[in-house]
């Protein structure tokens, strides 16, 4: 009798299980989700996402903040800079490689090995939209797994991390980096409507401080969304993209902006440099570099903060409402997942 007992309690029990598991696969197998990319190209997923790669350096980093735990890999490791990113987790993924850009080397093999359901290419389309296309379509073939494009360029981030949102089924989380991208994004041109002497701006990220960036270039998006007036016209890099001291000497901008510290050193103590306008005024600025320069290098999410501190630097009077240190500490929270403390950000600012 207890033996008879005992197997009619253990069917209550396990048969609401049972049935739960069967309605769960039933739902599973009634799942579909027809995505279509920025190229004009549709995937329809037949169960939600839950394991992605990055592409590229640019992917990898708007995806960090709102798909960590579904990254399998990376397209590039986390150098020093970038203590903040440093976790077991982030520390034990493969390293993909990157399909784009002068270094791509992408390792299909290791791809294929961690099985994501979707790879993510994220930035500016690459020249001929069918040429993209056509790489895109090679490499889903390829691999056997959905390659996603989602074109994100500074001014399109908001809407770029609402698309990632619809994809991946977290569109809360995406939504907080994509508001805090907006606001900043439209206070800049809204004061950049009531600038009427724009700021001549020469900007270099080479150590000897003659890696000029054009006008219009994607590593100068900041410069120009925020008001400020490249001195450097879009058609130097027809040469070699390198500026002569002469050349810049006759440009004589009112600030030099600077992306690595031995350009930065050199020209507050060479005498030639110190002809220029910028030196004798001091304003020759250091961006702040950790974990990424706020303006570019890479153009990706790092920039969003470069508004604020560019338009801050620039335009002081314009940017007076803003609390500078209030927004470093709400960017790094949203976009990098860290608690900045002061005295780190008195060091970024180099106060």
């Amino acid at each position: 009798m207890k033996k008879i007992v005992l197997i009619l309690l253990l069917l209550i029990v396990t048969f609401p299980s049972f049935a739960q598991a069967e309605r769960e696969t039933a739902a599973e197998s009634d799942y579909s989700f027809t995505f279509t990319d920025d190229l004009g190209r549709s995937f329809t997923f037949s169960s939600p996402i839950g394991k992605i790669a990055p592409s590229g350096n640019m992917a990898q980093m708007v995806l960090y903040p709102v798909a960590k735990d579904m990254m399998v890999g990376l397209a590039n490791p986390i150098g020093e800079r970038a203590y903040i990113y440093k976790d077991e987790k982030i520390d034990s993924l493969p390293i993909f490689g990157a399909f784009y850009g002068r270094r791509s080397n992408l390792n299909k093999e290791e791809v294929i090995l961690q099985d994501p359901d979707v790879v993510i290419d994220m930035g500016e389309i690459k020249g001929d939209v069918e040429n993209t296309k056509d790489d895109l379509d090679n490499l889903t073939e390829s691999l056997g797994i959905p390659v996603v494009f989602i074109e994100c360029y500074l001014e399109n981030t908001a809407e770029a991390y609402r698309k990632l949102g619809a994809l991946l089924g977290n569109a809360e989380e995406c939504e907080k980096r994509a508001v805090y991208a907006e606001d900043a994004i439209n206070f800049a041109k809204e004061k950049k409507q009531l600038i009427e002497d724009p700021v001549r701006v020469y900007y270099s990220s080479s150590a000897d401080g003659l890696s000029a960036i054009e006008s219009g270039s994607f590593h100068a998006e900041v410069i120009e969304l925020v008001g400020g007036e490249n001195v450097v016209e879009k058609s130097f890099s027809e040469g070699n993209g390198i500026a002569s001291l002469e050349e810049i000497i006759l440009w004589d901008p009112d600030v030099i902006l600077l992306s690595e510290k031995e350009a930065y050193d050199y020209i507050l103590k060479n005498k030639t440099w110190s002809t220029l306008r910028a030196v004798q005024n001091k304003n020759v600025y250091l961006l702040p570099s950790s974990p990424y320069p706020f303006i570019d290098n890479p153009p990706s999410v790092n920039r969003i903060i470069g508004i604020y501190y560019l338009g801050s630097l620039l335009y002081p009077d314009l940017y007076s409402e803003i609390d500078l240190r209030a927004k470093i500490k709400e960017f790094y929270s949203l976009f990098y997942l860290y608690d900045i403390r002061d005295s780190e950000i008195d060091s970024l600012l180099n106060i």
